[in-house]
């Protein structure tokens, strides 16, 4: 008896401590990250012919994005601008009705801008042990009205904003651009291009997930369905109001003062609050309308806590929603400032006013150009203009008529460049610099000009090189091949409309 009195009393089980993984939340971590990485590779795959290219010196197949056509801004801004036969819907519509049954998981397993910025988020170390950041503001909702109501009258300011079209621009220029940074004028985009994109990561730096609680206006559109979600985040009887998940949450998705209720308008569903709460109190599953979903655990009140209540519409909120799209028409008339001098444009560009109005900017056609002769405008064209494609004849002339399927036209997701036949391309006029072409100037047999010709237009003309204005429709192969510094011929841009 007396040993049986003696003997220790047995521990209690040890609960544990917020922050550190279970087997369980370890495992969905993991598997969302490598979701992530999946998708960013996905995304990122049809960069890799340029590479290839670039370092073998080899044919290498062009691929087209597969990201642009699934994004639903574009969907919503291109309504009034392209032909609804041509127009596609299906994508962007699908992921709308993807959101209706996993909420913004979008934004927390496949935006590929979610994925960097969680891959960059240990670096802040110092964010480590903080409490919550700020609380979210409505400001995503103005944005995202002031870029569609924007994008009635020029896609340009949505291009800007929208995130898939910040990530396609940025890798793009990093990927076609970084082989040609001797260049000044492309160095200078390359770093007004990444500027936006920097500037993401250095919120993120700052705080958790701030472009995407306050700027995205794509996070914002999903917001709009997300919130009737059929994926739940549900508490048990477990829960013991430590608060730790609603500190951990990087989206402030759980309310301050009930732990048990979610804001599905900012839930992405990235499973951080699972793996902090110390008893395993948190799990994910489909079930009702999260809208209309009671969590059968009563509260710290004593009553039934209701999930899925995102913000209400203040009269505060609908007032801000006017001035935003206010704000977005003001916009419109940057987008009609003259241009500073006349470009040649890629073949099939709509005329330079509506061509400047529907480019997204997002570099598609510049990647796809199998010479490389498309490149980002810098100032020359306009303020507007500023990162529309052009085409720079000296570096690459285009292909059309001879080895190129109208790529440009296929990769360009607004539809800002039409695809013609190779028979109405007329983009320049080439002119013959007498002074400095070397058959005229210095009586050198030199037809290289002639020889690299397509279209018959460059002519010899008794030892001499001469262009036939009807035949010529400025490809710009004669000033790519011409053999004299700075070229002895030129392509001039023709007006269009």
């Amino acid at each position: 008896m007396t040993a049986t009195l003696n003997e220790p009393a047995p521990k209690p089980a040890r609960l544990p401590q917020p922050g550190v993984l279970s087997g369980r939340g370890l495992s969905d971590r993991v598997a969302r990250k490598l979701v992530q990485i999946g998708f960013l590779a996905l995304f990122l795959y049809p960069l890799l012919p340029i590479v290839l290219r670039r370092i073998t010196f080899q044919p290498a197949p062009t691929l087209l994005s597969w990201l642009l056509p699934w994004d639903p801004l574009l969907l919503f801004g291109q309504l009034l601008h392209r032909d609804w036969s041509v127009l596609v819907i299906g994508a962007p519509l699908l992921l709308l009705a993807l959101t209706l049954i996993f909420g913004r998981a979008f934004c927390g397993w496949v935006c590929p801008i979610g994925a960097v910025l969680d891959l960059i988020r240990p670096l802040a170390f110092w964010q480590k042990g903080k409490r919550r950041a700020s609380a979210n503001s409505p400001l995503r909702y103005y944005l995202l009205i002031a870029v569609l109501v924007a994008g009635v009258l020029s896609l340009q300011a949505l291009g800007l904003l929208d995130p898939l079209v910040i990530f396609q621009r940025t890798t793009t220029a990093l990927m076609v651009n970084a082989f040609a940074l001797q260049q000044r004028p492309l160095a200078a985009y390359l770093v007004g291009v990444s500027f936006l994109f920097l500037g993401i990561i250095a919120l993120e730096l700052w705080q958790p997930r701030f472009w995407c609680r306050h700027l995205c206006p794509l996070g914002a559109l999903l917001s709009v369905t997300s919130r009737w979600s059929l994926l739940n985040r549900r508490v048990s009887n477990a829960c013991t109001y430590c608060g730790d998940c609603r500190r951990v949450c990087p989206m402030n998705a759980i309310p301050r003062r009930e732990p048990h209720d979610t804001d599905y308008t900012q839930c992405t569903f990235c499973l951080v609050c699972q793996s902090a709460c110390p008893n395993s109190g948190i799990s994910f599953g489909f079930g009702l309308l999260a809208e209309r979903a009671w969590q059968r655990v009563k509260g710290r009140s004593g009553r039934l806590v209701k999930q899925g209540v995102g913000p209400r519409l203040s009269r505060r909120q609908f007032v801000g929603g006017v001035a935003a799209g206010a704000a977005g028409l003001a916009l419109v008339p940057v987008s009609q400032l003259p241009p500073r001098q006349n470009v040649i444009r890629p073949p099939g560009a709509l005329p330079e006013d509506e061509f400047v109005r529907t480019c997204i900017l997002c570099q598609e056609c510049v990647r796809v150009c199998p010479t490389g002769g498309l490149k980002p405008t810098l100032a020359e064209a306009g303020i507007a203009a500023m990162g529309t494609p052009k085409l720079v004849p000296r570096q690459g002339g285009c292909a059309l008529n001879s080895s190129c399927s109208h790529l440009c036209a296929q990769a360009c997701p607004v539809g800002a460049i039409q695809r013609i036949q190779p028979a109405k391309m007329k983009i320049g006029l080439a002119h013959v610099e007498r002074h400095l072409c070397l058959a005229w100037d210095q009586e050198v047999k030199c037809l290289v000009c002639v020889e690299a010709c397509t279209w018959e237009a460059a002519l010899p003309f008794h030892g001499r090189v001469t262009v036939d204005p009807v035949k010529c429709v400025g490809c710009g192969r004669c000033e790519n091949a011409c053999p004299v510094a700075g070229s002895a011929i030129q392509v001039r841009p023709v007006v269009q409309g």
